[in-house]
């Protein structure tokens, strides 16, 4: 079975800092003082997945993509 990569990014043009992403995963986004989301690591590792999907699902404006 192929080890399924993630490549997290999040659109700050269209990113209105709601801070769904860092309450369901604290470990994968933070908020910048310009109250952005902010990605911590880019490649997450698979154990991520449901945090990634349900950040993105979640999020009001879809500015996060894997």
């Amino acid at each position: 079975m192929a080890k399924k990569v993630f490549n997290l990014r999040i659109d700050r043009e269209i990113c209105q800092g709601t801070g769904y992403c860092v309450r369901i995963s604290p470990e994968l986004f933070e908020l910048e003082d310009s109250m952005h989301a902010k990605v911590l690591i880019a490649e997450p590792a698979a154990e991520f997945e449901e945090e990634i999907l349900e950040a993105s699902t979640l999020c009001p404006t879809r500015a996060i993509t894997y």
